[in-house]
């Protein structure tokens, strides 16, 4: 079956519920080849390794304008293999955020021509997998630290889920504002080329698939609301 793109818009924070641990007896007689998979992935990248991540097993509404998933830890090296021809079912949760600053610009990065998905292409910064005992505020929060050596100005909030049926993701997308922009970590070549403060009609291309998507339903959306705002008042 061939997966659909999700867009889920959130007016409330999601709910995780977590469940026990995917264990290889869940996947079968799969997890055999998965395991061989594995050891020539790493032998043709041995910057690739293992860990947890948290598996999305549903989704659903929970009214009010909000999501509940369902989640459970998995190896990472699980999810690492999956392609057209071999598909585990493993979803995993990741976290992203459309971070500006006080004059109103974003911080994009270039992703590396190394990474799993998407190389060479735009992204907003963070982005990262939520792990295992973590929420996904505090992925944001550390995803940006990390890549970038800002801190929050208040709370990221929640404002949409996606599905990007390409790396197989489920995204939770933030927006926050950055306490400052000036002493940006230098850019991991692993991760990103580049990465900049950039004016919303100056945005970098080409983007992301899901960046694209933050930009129609985040930031055309709230162009929108501004354009009714100055029209009432």
């Amino acid at each position: 079956m061939i997966e659909q793109p999700r867009t889920i818009a959130l007016r409330r924070p999601p709910v995780l519920l977590r469940g026990s641990a995917l264990v290889a007896d869940q996947l079968g007689s799969k997890v055999q080849e998965a395991e061989s998979r594995w050891d020539r992935l790493q032998a043709d990248r041995p910057e690739y390794f293992d860990g947890e991540v948290l598996a999305v097993g549903g989704v659903t509404r929970n009214g009010h304008g909000g999501v509940t998933l369902t989640v459970s830890p998995c190896p990472y090296r699980w999810y690492a293999v999956q392609s057209d021809d071999f598909d585990l079912g493993i979803r995993p949760l990741g976290a992203k955020a459309i971070v500006t600053n006080a004059s109103g610009e974003f911080f994009c990065g270039q992703r590396s021509a190394k990474v799993h998905a998407y190389p060479n292409r735009w992204e907003f910064v963070p982005g990262g997998s939520v792990e295992p005992e973590e929420d996904p505020q505090q992925t944001v929060i550390r995803e940006l630290e990390e890549e970038s050596g800002l801190i929050p100005h208040a709370p990221p909030v929640a404002k949409a889920l996606f599905f990007d049926p390409s790396p197989r993701t489920w995204e939770l997308v933030y927006e926050l504002r950055a306490a400052g922009d000036r002493g940006v970590l230098p850019s991991h070549p692993e991760e990103h080329l580049t990465r900049g403060w950039f004016a919303r009609e100056e945005l970098p291309c080409p983007m992301t698939p899901i960046a694209e998507r933050m930009i129609d339903v985040l930031l055309k959306s709230t162009e929108s609301t501004r354009r009714v705002d100055d029209q009432s008042s």
